[in-house]
Order: C-alpha cells, then structure tokens, then sequence
C-alpha cells in the first residue's frame, strides 16, 4: 500500500490473531503489536510473526495495561508512517476490503482523504449479526497519523478527527468476531467493569437500588427487542442477555464499593 502501518494491542488473543495478521497481507508496510500480559500463546505467536518474511515487518513489545485510552495511544505513538491502520486481534481485513484499499492506492485516490470510516461485520459465535446494535457500524480506523488522536476514555476509546477532515466511509467488511465464547467474553466483562467502575462518581442509595433493579430487564429489552437483536436467533438472545448482565454486573460492584466506602466512612468517625 505504501506507508501505512497497523497498530493493535493484544491480550490472550492467540485464537485469532494468526487470523489477523495473515489478513494483512499486501495492505500495510509494517505491524506494531504491544502485548499487555497475556497468559495464553499470544507473545509466542508475536515472537514467530516478527519473524516470518511472509508477513509484514512486525515489531512488539510488552507493556503493563492501565486502561484502554493508554495503551493505544501508546501503540500508535509507534507508529512511523503517514498513514496508521487501527486493527485488533479479533478483527481480520476481509478480501474485498483488501482490494478497495489497493484499488484506492493504484488509483491514485488514497491522498485525497485525511481518514476513512469501515464498516465492521459483528460475528457472535460465527454468526453474522443483523440486530440494529451490531449490525452497520462504522468507525474510522484508516488514518493519517497527523490528523487522528485516540479519545480519552479508560474502556470505549475510539478516534477522533478534526471536524474539516476529509473522510470517506468504505462499505467493505472489516471482521469483527465479537464474541467466540462466553466464558471468554465474561473475563472481558470482568475488565470492563472494573474500569468503569474507577470512572463513575459515588451514588445515593436509593439511586443505586433502583437503578440495580431496573438495569437488567432494561438492557436485555433495548438490545433483544428495540435494537432487534431477536432478529439474530439465539446468538441474538446470548448477546443481549450478556450485555444486560454487564450491566448488571457493574451495578453490583458499584453497591459493593458503596458499602465498603460507608463501613470505611464509620469506621474513621
């Protein structure tokens, strides 16, 4: 493609990381990788990549996560090209979006935009989503290096551009496998929680009560019924009710700090 780097940031993704590099394949120069403790194969596969003439140049490296905003600002700020790839270990380029990329740079249209927005395919257990919560989403992962700047959110980090970028939004699939396994996903979860947890401002009682009691149904009926996730069967189903006990989950842990701060509060009185 020319001057053009992907940058990702790993954890315990040894599944389908092979996936997402071979996919690179004739779409970027170079690769940056940084592992953020995994304890599966995932470093082993890096180490195997970085050296495989098949591949695109790879370089990696091993750094403590903190949050989500952090450690990808970290990876991009490694990247030494003019244009940046953002791709993560569950994401593949597909074949026709390899094409478009490279029909874009022979024709001579690539230095035209400053980004360009690809629509993600959400797969949960191999299957395509439909439901309007998955199904369509766009985000702006092909970049100018100078222009992009990753968003400070400790968990939902995305990108964001100046407002007279100029941005083309491309139809070609960017694979997404969102969920392989439950079990899997939960860890992920687990992670979410906790960091949004440290971002979220101490509540009254009462509000967390009420709120804990309305959060699951709510979530399981805006993602089941009003954002059609029934549409997708019983991928549809496990994914709505996964991001109801999310929510859930983060109620929970919230009511918990509530009382660990209140003992605490008594305690020093």
């Amino acid at each position: 493609m020319g001057n053009l780097t992907a940058f990702l940031i790993l954890r315990n993704e040894e599944l389908l990381l092979p996936r997402c590099l071979n996919s690179l394949v004739g779409v970027v120069d170079s690769i940056v990788a940084l592992d953020t403790g995994s304890q599966d194969r995932t470093p082993t596969i890096l180490a195997q990549a970085a050296g495989n003439p098949a591949l695109p140049p790879l370089h990696w490296d091993i750094l403590e996560f903190t949050d989500f905003y952090q450690v990808r600002r970290a990876a991009l700020d490694r990247v030494r090209t003019e244009w940046a790839l953002w791709i993560d270990g569950d994401e593949a380029i597909s074949p026709t979006l390899r094409d478009r990329l490279r029909q874009l740079h022979t024709d001579q249209l690539w230095d035209q935009y400053d980004a360009f927005e690809i629509r993600l395919e959400n797969r949960v257990f191999g299957k395509v989503m439909r439901g309007r919560n998955l199904a369509g989403q766009y985000r702006p992962r092909l970049f100018r290096t100078g222009v992009g700047t990753i968003s400070k959110s400790c968990v939902h980090e995305g990108l964001d551009l100046p407002k007279d970028c100029r941005l083309k939004r491309l139809e070609e699939p960017l694979y997404h496998d969102t969920m392989i396994s439950w079990r899997r996903y939960l860890s992920k979860i687990r992670l979410y929680t906790d960091l949004e947890l440290a971002s979220l401002p101490r509540r009254h009682l009462s509000y967390l009560l009420a709120h804990l009691v309305v959060t699951g149904p709510a979530t399981l009926w805006r993602e089941y019924i009003w954002r059609t996730g029934f549409r997708d069967g019983w991928p549809g189903l496990v994914w709505a009710a996964t991001t109801a006990w999310s929510s859930l989950f983060r109620d929970l842990k919230l009511l918990r700090r509530y009382w660990r701060e209140s003992r605490s509060s008594t305690q020093t009185t």
